[in-house]
């Protein structure tokens, strides 16, 4: 009889390696809410944090006088609606005075019935110029409530009129002195830097049972997990999934390559 030797030969796995470039956590592509001349533009804050400075301040003169406008009318209005609700108050006690008077004599015989109708005449004047006062009032009200809509309408739109990045990175800043922007132009790019963002393309079998895997960055072990994974495979890299992972605080320099690997513990 033949005897056979099998030798087994260990079958080594080697994990996928992946390179992302090291991205801040958010980009944010900044653009012009509303038109307008474009005053101020410093693009010498490009490479900077910014703070409450504006970096683009778009022309808000005619904003700020129509805003002091609007403040002074509603001052007024809001003065007339105090003496209106004071002379009301008064018309109110007038009246009463009227019609208790009236009740109390419109049944007496000893008084006659042009009395009682001229009293009650002057109940009825004391009645409708409350009726007037109190639509006075509710017409104030509504010159109220709109001018103040329209100021919070305006002082936000001089707050998009002015341009600021407090705490994120000015990347560069798209438009120029003297340039006329619409809605919608791109006037800069700024970043968030306290954070990095990494995207990889995973294959199925990485992906599978990934939370029980060690992530490798540059050849080294770490305890961080992917903090989203997408569940359907990339339009473009084809039966891979995007994988995204945020590092707080990198110490690397944003747009370097990390070496990525996902590897069995």
């Amino acid at each position: 009889m033949k005897r056979f030797m099998i030798q087994l030969i260990p079958v080594i796995l080697m994990a996928q390696v992946h390179y992302a470039k090291l991205e801040p956590v958010e980009t944010y592509q900044i653009k012009a809410a509303v038109s307008g001349l474009v005053l101020q533009a410093h693009d010498e804050y490009e490479g900077k944090i910014g703070d409450e400075k504006a970096v683009v301040q778009i022309d808000d003169k005619v904003d700020r006088s129509q805003k002091r406008a609007l403040e002074t009318s509603l001052k007024v209005y809001e003065t007339s609606m105090d003496l209106t609700q004071r002379m009301r108050n008064n018309q109110e006690k007038v009246y009463r005075r009227e019609r208790d008077y009236y009740l109390r004599i419109k049944n007496l015989k000893t008084k006659s019935k042009t009395e009682k109708d001229r009293v009650f005449s002057s109940m009825i004047s004391a009645k409708n110029q409350l009726l007037t006062l109190d639509e006075k009032r509710a017409t104030l009200q509504k010159q109220i409530a709109d001018t103040k809509y329209q100021l919070t309408m305006l002082k936000d739109r001089i707050e998009k009129k002015s341009v600021r990045t407090p705490k994120l990175y000015i990347y560069k800043v798209s438009v120029r002195r003297g340039d006329y922007v619409n809605p919608g132009t791109p006037l800069l790019t700024a970043m968030d830097l306290d954070a990095g963002r990494l995207v990889v393309y995973l294959d199925a079998t990485e992906v599978e049972d990934l939370g029980k895997k060690v992530i490798y960055l540059d050849n080294r072990p770490t305890k961080m997990k992917f903090d989203k994974v997408i569940e359907v495979a990339d339009d473009v890299h084809i039966s891979s999934y995007r994988a995204e992972m945020v590092i707080k605080d990198p110490k690397r320099r944003f747009s370097s390559l990390i070496k990525v690997e996902v590897k069995e513990q």
